[in-house]
């Protein structure tokens, strides 16, 4: 029965770890540093989206924030570092950490299940895919109709990449979750 147990607790926070979104308490963490977070995280939509965000924003109190590009997609923020959800995911490490002190096996579980899955890419390196304006403008002096298939296109195609960002906290309950019961055998 206790195997089943940990199996089950084990198996929550690996679920939980592939979400690779975590959450804290912003009060945890000072208003000034919270104010600079979302610097870097507006900053940041500001360059995935090639300058050009349709919103992007970023609330100091709540660390809640909003990032989405003029084409209606939401750029993979959780993949790059000076994000709310890098600054996030490091904060819960360091959490993690200090409520291991002198244990090992959970310190080494907080770098597993937590840090190794905050984002690493640097902003600055993010090149611009090459757009197709050159051509859409092309085709727009021959005909506005081709022009607007172009522009159709872009928009449908993008706003399937919206979704996922909307349920970037799931998983987070589970983690909790497991990381209780795991604690409880211990």
């Amino acid at each position: 029965m206790r195997s089943f147990i940990v199996a089950s607790a084990l198996s929550a926070l690996l679920v939980s770890a592939q979400n690779s979104t975590f959450s804290i308490d912003p009060t945890e963490v000072t208003a000034t540093l919270r104010a600079q977070w979302c610097s870097a995280q507006t900053s940041t939509c500001n360059t995935l989206c090639d300058s050009n965000p349709n919103d992007n924003s970023c609330e100091v109190d709540s660390l809640d924030f909003s990032c989405t590009c003029q084409n209606g997609s939401a750029p993979g923020l959780q993949y790059y570092t000076q994000t709310i959800d890098t600054f996030v995911c490091q904060q819960a490490f360091t959490d993690c950490n200090e409520a291991n002190v002198g244990n090992a096996k959970g310190q080494e579980n907080c770098t597993t299940s937590i840090q190794d899955h905050c984002g690493t890419l640097d902003p600055a390196d993010y090149s611009a895919t090459p757009s197709s304006t050159g051509s859409s403008s092309a085709s727009a002096t021959s005909g506005s109709a081709s022009s607007t298939a172009s522009s159709g296109s872009a928009s449908s195609s993008s706003s399937q990449a919206a979704a996922p960002t909307n349920i970037q906290h799931l998983g987070t309950g589970a983690l909790a979750a497991g990381m209780g019961v795991l604690a409880y055998l211990l």
